[in-house]
């Protein structure tokens, strides 16, 4: 159960996060609705972003994570740790360098689109400004690498809450006056904040930087390129959206990210959490197949209804976190049709974040990526066809990403299927379907008679009770911890 421990703690501080996260959104939404302005934003803000995700809960932390624990283990850990950190912040300032030098390249690469459009340059401009938030983000991450190896999840995963926070009170105070320049402002403000939150939970540590490359730093340069490759190409699934959306309506590039950004709610606090907690724990030694299954049965618990109540409650979502200021009616329901197409993929997506880590686990960085790489294919194809030829516009964009994570799933289940044990699986599996469909219904039934802050609740209340009536084994496990907490707490 320490893997649910580490993953419940990394989940709920990236809940945190996240909720903090549509404060953000909603105050861009707000202040700048579906605009020039946001799709130039969403466009700049995607390159450091894509960098943050390779060098933090991508890449660099499937290759660093196996190596560092072993040299933990062993005692060894404080030159590989100087001389791994060395070369990471080398590698960190080349990449902002060449980013700030060449923005407006880059921009039109991922979004070749907007060069035909009047705000190509500002998107140019915000460019070369928010990329220097990688220098703050990735050292983040090579904290967060530490920390989880250490047993510490909540930390790094709250820290991104404190990123929000610091966006948010720079466009809460100075977009009104200062409009996009608070864009930028509160992403490099943010950064900052991101970064020192992690400085005091460091102490026992021991950091510093030398670029005397270690043995075990060539090793994590030989495992590291096959997995940026591999996360490189995941990454591809959000160019694809952007080069393509750049070709279409003014607004496309905006409802992709505001849909994108809720639909990142359930997968982030749900999947990012159990990969992590699961990498660490298979990277430890501990057993590979009932730590798989369990991560299985956990995921399949929580993103399955997840799905059926973004389904049924996208509208409401959408209107109680964008719907005012200048976001209009017709920009809630179309940036809800696109969070229904995305939901789609969200349990394929989930299992097959927490599958590559047992690849990552033994050193394997090979198998993910080519499991991102089929992704990829399929995606471009699906998309094209229904955004392009069946003229579904954003939403076969999405629609093209949810049925990429099919392909993904399946060729890393086909590697993985003997270590599974089904039996268990499947009786957890069908209890989880059976209470989601029926929560679905009642919430079919609530949604227009009730406030969704309400029928939420209720929803999920009805569907934890199902699942108890159906003597769901991972949930009761779950119960009797928590009477074994409260009893310590009452008797200590």
């Amino acid at each position: 159960m320490k893997l649910i421990k580490h993953s419940l703690s990394f989940s709920f501080a990236t809940l945190l996060s996240r909720v903090l996260g549509y404060v953000r959104d909603a105050l861009i939404a707000y202040h700048f609705g579906v605009s020039q302005i946001t799709d130039a934003f969403f466009v700049a803000f995607r390159l450091p972003n894509t960098f943050r995700r390779l060098f933090g809960e991508g890449g660099f932390n499937a290759a660093f994570v196996p190596i560092y624990a072993k040299q933990v283990k062993e005692g060894k850990e404080r030159e590989f740790l100087r001389s791994a950190l060395g070369y990471y912040l080398l590698v960190n300032l080349s990449v902002v360098l060449l980013g700030v030098l060449f923005a407006e390249y880059l921009i039109s690469i991922i979004a070749p689109g907007l060069r035909a459009k009047p705000y190509f340059d500002l998107a140019v401009f915000m460019g070369r400004w928010v990329f220097i938030y990688l220098l703050f983000v990735g050292l983040s991450a090579f904290f967060m690498a530490l920390l989880n190896t250490r047993g510490v999840f909540f930390v790094p995963a709250f820290a991104q809450a404190i990123f929000n926070i610091g966006f948010s009170l720079v466009i809460a105070l100075f977009a009104q006056g200062f409009g996009y320049y608070a864009l930028i402002g509160g992403v490099l403000v943010g950064g900052f904040l991101q970064f020192a939150f992690h400085l005091p939970f460091l102490r026992g540590i021991s950091l510093g930087f030398s670029l005397r490359l270690h043995p075990d730093v060539k090793l994590l340069f030989k495992r590291l390129i096959p997995a940026l490759m591999g996360f490189g190409v995941a990454q591809l699934s959000f160019f694809i959206d952007t080069f393509l959306a750049s070709f279409l309506a003014l607004g496309a590039i905006s409802y992709l990210y505001y849909a994108n950004r809720i639909f990142q709610l359930p997968l982030g606090a749900i999947s990012v959490g159990v990969a992590n907690s699961l990498l660490s724990t298979l990277s430890l030694g501990e057993d590979r197949s009932k730590n798989i299954t369990l991560a299985m049965r956990f995921l399949f618990l929580l993103s399955f209804p997840a799905v059926v109540g973004l389904l049924v409650f996208s509208e409401q979502i959408v209107r109680l976190l964008y719907g005012r200021g200048n976001f209009s009616e017709a920009d809630v329901l179309m940036v809800s049709y696109v969070l229904k197409a995305y939901s789609l993929g969200l349990v394929f997506f989930s299992l097959q974040k927490a599958l590559s880590s047992v690849f990552f686990a033994k050193g394997d960085t090979l198998t993910p990526m080519k499991a991102s790489l089929l992704a990829i294919l399929s995606e471009g194809t699906s998309a094209l066809i229904y955004a392009f030829v069946l003229k579904l516009g954003a939403v076969g964009l999405a629609l093209g990403t949810a049925t990429s994570s099919i392909f993904s799933f399946g060729y890393l289940l086909r590697k993985t299927y003997q270590l599974v044990d089904w039996k268990t699986l499947m009786e957890s599996s069908v209890k989880v379907a059976l209470a989601s469909l029926l929560m679905g219904l009642f919430g079919l039934f609530l949604k227009d008679k009730i406030h969704l802050l309400l029928a939420i609740p209720m929803c999920i209340i009805l569907y934890f009770s199902l699942l108890v009536l159906f003597r769901e084994g991972l949930l009761l496990a779950f119960l009797n911890l928590g009477k074994g907490f409260v009893k310590k707490l009452l008797n200590p």
